[in-house]
């Protein structure tokens, strides 16, 4: 007589424990580079900071006003714009990241 396994009885220790081996293994592949997102989120809060910097200082050279930035914006103002919302985009994603949650 064969023995077949009963699908109500329990896993022996040893499938069980290579069932917790599979998902930790799992679950440490989904786990961010938590250092690696930190140093990226650094940078990234440099270079905003930077752009920042420079964007007030055409401001006052050129007289931008709050129009030419959110109303149809040009050359180097259209420029910091993108690049900033870029920046800032990846900030959030990374902040999604280091929490666990997802952006919606």
């Amino acid at each position: 007589m064969s023995e077949e396994k009963n699908p109500e009885t329990k896993a022996s220790p040893e499938e069980e424990k290579s069932k917790e081996e599979k998902s930790e293994a799992v679950a440490e592949e989904k786990k961010p580079d938590i250092k690696a997102l930190e140093k990226e989120r650094k940078e990234i809060i440099q270079k905003m900071l930077r752009i920042q910097k420079e964007f007030m200082e055409l401001e006052r050279s050129k007289g931008v006003t709050e129009k030419d930035i959110h109303h149809n914006p040009q050359g180097i103002v259209k420029e910091y714009k993108e690049e900033h919302e870029k920046l800032a985009n990846r900030l959030v994603d990374i902040a999604h990241e280091l929490k666990g949650s997802i952006r919606t």
